[in-house]
């Protein structure tokens, strides 16, 4: 049988970066029209062949008549979730595990662990199957999927048990969702701080002032979410870029890692694990809401330690920042 991994398929499963050591009634109508989400995939009869019952990890086990056959791909939801559905252009967080078609084997699947889920991009548009099939989905719910072995892993080495076109059946627990980018109210900049752009794919541009680097820590809320507020010690899901403001040089970015990360918001040099941000970050992010977007200019003396400065991070360093603030967990 072929060994299959799906670390090639779900791409980043471990969130969090250290950004301490390498850095976290018409009225209503419309509202109502912009939470509707319409799956792309409705139920079909053969992925409604399969039920589902939890292990002593969280992890499912199937049960289904076999050989079960898909001819095509089909979805349906065994339990619905609540809250704000996945949206294209949003990321979800889930865990998979993947079964075959012909006699229920387990095939391979994520760690079910509660701190490190799967994250990926939701666009209907891109080849990618979670890609795909999450849009609309909403956190706790649970779906299966009924399709063939290549529809998820693209092309393999066949041999007598598996084929391309094999059955396979995925049952995906939907953990949270998250928009692209923060969607909070605009406000207006600090003089003297860089003016953020921002490209519809959530890509931050920064243009720098003509004047003095800030000397002191400055921090900019450009837009103002309605959502949680984050406390010490939070999880907190997030875009950002950081910038080195002497060389205007990009020399961290979530962007590059395709997905949202995760920061904790402490302060790494005082917290009792020693797993934060540096003081800076800490300081400007902690109270921050949900749906914000932040620019920060970090001085050196609340930096990174020299023996951590990641690379493109010189001595003496002053830092910018901009985070989108995505999601929190306590």
């Amino acid at each position: 049988m072929p060994q299959l991994s799906l670390l090639s398929v779900l791409g980043i499963s471990a969130l969090v970066v250290s950004a301490g050591g390498a850095l976290a009634l018409g009225a209503l109508q419309v509202a109502e029209a912009e939470r509707s989400c319409e799956a792309p995939y409705p139920s079909g009869s053969t992925s409604n062949l399969v039920t589902t019952a939890r292990g002593d990890a969280g992890e499912p086990t199937v049960s289904f008549p076999t050989p079960l056959v898909t001819p095509d791909r089909q979805v349906t939801i065994l339990q619905e979730g609540e809250g704000e559905p996945a949206r294209a252009g949003g990321y979800v967080d889930f865990d998979v595990s993947v079964f075959v078609g012909s006699d229920e084997m387990y095939l391979t699947g994520s760690s079910y662990d509660p701190a490190n889920p799967v994250r990926r991009p939701v666009d209907p548009d891109i080849p990618d199957f979670f890609a795909q099939v999450m849009e609309c989905q909403k956190p706790g719910a649970q779906i299966v999927v009924t399709a063939e072995l290549a529809d998820i892993f693209g092309p393999i080495d066949e041999d007598d048990y598996l084929q391309n076109s094999s059955t396979v059946v995925a049952v995906i627990d939907v953990r949270d969702t998250f928009p692209g980018l923060a969607d909070g109210a605009a406000r207006l900049p600090q003089s003297g701080m860089p003016t953020i752009t921002q490209a519809p794919t959530g890509h931050h541009g920064f243009s720098f002032p003509n004047a003095p680097i800030p000397e002191g820590l400055r921090v900019s809320v450009l837009k103002m979410g309605e959502g949680e507020p984050i406390t010490r010690g939070d999880f907190v899901t997030s875009h950002f870029t950081g910038v080195v403001w002497n060389t205007r040089q990009v020399f961290i970015s979530s962007f590059d890692q395709g997905v949202p990360l995760g920061l904790i918001a402490d302060d790494q040099t005082t917290s009792a694990t020693g797993e934060g941000v540096v003081p800076g970050l800490a300081e400007a992010l902690i109270g921050k809401t949900v749906g914000s977007q932040v620019l920060v200019s970090v001085p050196p003396e609340l930096g990174y330690r020299l023996e951590n400065l990641p690379p493109g991070v010189s001595a003496n360093s002053t830092l910018v920042f901009v985070f989108d603030i995505l999601g929190v967990s306590n």
